[in-house]
């Protein structure tokens, strides 16, 4: 079973002060309350394809009637935002596209453990510098350029330039052909620890449906494949009522502790079980200052010779004798 290739994000960040963005001031000083939700409302629907959202009549109908606003406004709000460099104006305009440079940053953020993220050239923003960080990247064309020589040109240079190009594209084609065998290898891979994960979920969890798919196979993007069956077996061991939700969860715990392997995570958990068992605490009772002493022994007091007549005496006479 081939593994989907997960685009969107599950989340995206959401700075506590964005209100205090300039950008997001202008339209809500406009707009009101419904520009500001319309802006965020937006930017879940962008990270949640990907990087961008297309704009045609479509998008725009069924936009407005999720979020229940009228669509002249919501066309009204995001002509302001594309004016105030909420979303850069050149993408929109030619290609009918809603992104932005800081769209762009926050998402190859978000997938740069992936193992390849593909963007559209005509979309890109963003630097080469920005760019060349981000050794997963792979970009396409959504165009078919058709390159021609010109007749002015000079016979000389286009000689010289027939031999350098041959010499690049012999080495660029070994290249390529080295990391088609190495994607290929990596892919296969990939694939049958996919297979792995997806046969196990229907052995022990149900059916697999599209979107458990997506989740299994982001979690072979991010995850080691014997840490992800660990924490599904967890996860029926706490008999979770969301095992994908908790097995996440699980995933994200150990990366935190940058545990890559099941010898890494039982080491940890021994650790924790070990330090939990030292911090018992030993409950300590007051005993009063009398517990544990000894009695000494009373002494019998030597009794005055007179006082013993005299009790003698005084016996004698209540006996009648």
């Amino acid at each position: 079973m081939a593994r989907p290739r997960k685009q969107g994000l599950d989340y995206f960040p959401l700075d506590v002060d964005i209100d205090q963005d300039d950008k997001i001031q202008l339209v809500e000083a406009v707009h009101g309350p419904v520009g500001f939700a319309i802006v965020i409302k937006l930017l879940m629907r962008i990270y949640k394809d990907g990087y961008f959202s297309k704009w045609t009549e479509t998008e725009q109908l069924l936009f407005s009637k999720r979020v229940n606003v009228d669509i002249n406004l919501i066309n009204v709000c995001i002509n302001d935002c594309v004016k105030w460099d909420l979303f850069d104006k050149e993408v929109f305009e030619t290609h009918g596209v809603l992104t932005s440079n800081g769209i762009q940053k926050r998402f190859l953020e978000a997938v740069g453990r992936r193992q390849k993220v593909e963007m559209v050239t005509e979309y890109l923003l963003l630097d080469f510098e920005d760019i060349n960080v981000y050794k997963n990247l792979t970009t396409k064309s959504i165009n078919v350029n058709i390159n021609s020589i010109n007749d002015d040109i000079n016979p000389q240079s286009i000689v010289k330039h027939s031999i350098e190009k041959n010499s690049k594209e012999h080495h660029s084609t070994e290249d390529e052909n080295v990391d088609d065998d190495l994607n290929i290898k990596v892919n296969e891979m990939n694939d049958k620890d996919f297979a792995k994960i997806t046969q196990f979920y229907q052995e022990n969890i149900g059916p697999l449906v599209p979107h458990i798919g997506d989740e299994l196979g982001y979690m072979i993007d991010t995850h080691p494949v014997e840490l992800i069956l660990e924490a599904f077996k967890r996860a029926l061991e706490a008999n979770a009522s969301n095992k994908v939700r908790y097995v996440n969860s699980i995933l994200i715990n150990w990366k935190n502790q940058l545990l890559k392997t099941l010898e890494e995570v039982n080491a940890a958990d021994q650790r924790r079980v070990k330090s939990f068992s030292n911090k018992k605490i030993t409950k300590i009772e007051l005993v009063p200052d009398w517990f544990g002493k000894v009695d000494k022994p009373t002494v019998p007091i030597e009794e005055n010779s007179d006082i013993a007549v005299e009790r003698e005496r005084l016996r004698q006479e209540l006996m009648g004798g």
